[in-house]
């Protein structure tokens, strides 16, 4: 298994966010669109620092099929994976995951998987609560460790979009 980890030096436009692009100055593939918005590089996929409910940070998930999913953490359970895509067979191959940062977890190691080959890549940390990765290929099943937490799941294939906007299958 190679293993690709991003190292951009964006430093975090969230409040508290940390990720592999902390660091001195310089550009990266995550690009600020506005306020608590990121543009993932790969996906073309958005994500979105929201509040919910009790003053609660949420995270909003975008395809170009609209909005995916929201997490908002709870006190009784974690989400450490909560959802994973991969582009169909007309775009790009990418593939992306994201989740809930468990308690004590600062870090998130991911290994996307086929077959016989792999690529292991470092969650970047969003709005201190959340993590996301993505990777360059069409992956079968993704996992995320963090700390003592360790899920696999599948990976499935990204909605169509809306009038062929980015991320489009």
């Amino acid at each position: 298994m190679s293993d690709e980890r991003s190292h951009t030096g964006l430093p975090s436009p969230f409040p508290g966010g940390r990720g592999p692009w902390d660091g001195a100055g310089g550009e990266g593939p995550l690009r600020t669109l506005v306020p608590n918005e990121l543009r993932l590089p790969l996906s073309g996929w958005l994500l979105r620092i929201a509040r919910g409910s009790a003053g609660r940070p949420a995270l909003e998930v975008h395809s170009a099929a609209g909005l995916l999913d929201v997490s908002v953490p709870s006190t009784l359970s974690v989400s450490a994976l909560r959802g994973a895509r991969h582009s169909g067979p007309a775009a790009a191959p990418w593939s992306l995951a994201w989740g809930q940062l468990p308690p004590g977890a600062d870090l998130v190691e991911v290994d996307f998987r086929r077959w016989r080959r792999g690529v292991r890549v470092q969650a970047c940390t969003v709005a201190e609560g959340f993590w996301v990765a993505e990777a360059g290929g069409r992956f079968r099943s993704v996992t995320c460790s963090a700390g003592a937490t360790r899920v696999t799941a599948r990976v499935a294939r990204a909605p169509r979009a809306r009038g062929g906007g980015p991320g489009a299958a």
